[in-house]
């Protein structure tokens, strides 16, 4: 019985932390078709969904050919802004994978609770031709 109690507390938490993580982004793939030694820009808008401003920083994993600007933004609560993912055509012909990555931070910390900083990882592709 105990350990039923343990799983639900465990679920009830995470469950908690995931709805938590409250901001949308105009658009979740970059999905573009680049050419060989060319450049594609593609802007998203990043929504702070909260009633507590918030900083994201963003990040990209996996392709260092890719710029995203700008890599930090301080948004209040809801508050919208823009940022660019850049992607340029190498010459290795085909699909290719990263992560755009979004971490959210508290501004203000509280002395009464504990913060939770998320980091989300949406996988990315592109294809260059």
């Amino acid at each position: 019985m105990r350990k039923i109690k343990k799983l639900a507390t465990l679920v009830g938490v995470l469950i908690l932390s995931i709805a938590n993580f409250a901001f949308e982004i105009s658009d979740l793939r970059f999905g573009e078709t680049v050419k060989v030694g060319e450049k594609k820009v593609k802007e998203y808008t990043l929504t702070n969904n909260t009633t507590t401003e918030k900083i994201y920083k963003l990040g990209i994993e996996g392709d260092n050919l890719i710029k995203i600007i700008p890599n930090t933004m301080t948004l209040k609560p809801l508050q919208e802004k823009k940022f660019k993912i850049e992607v340029e055509g190498n010459n290795i012909v085909g699909k290719h994978e990263y992560f755009l990555n979004i971490k959210e931070i508290n501004k203000e910390q509280s002395k009464d609770k504990v913060d939770i900083n998320k980091t989300i990882r949406i996988k990315q592709t592109y294809t260059v031709n």
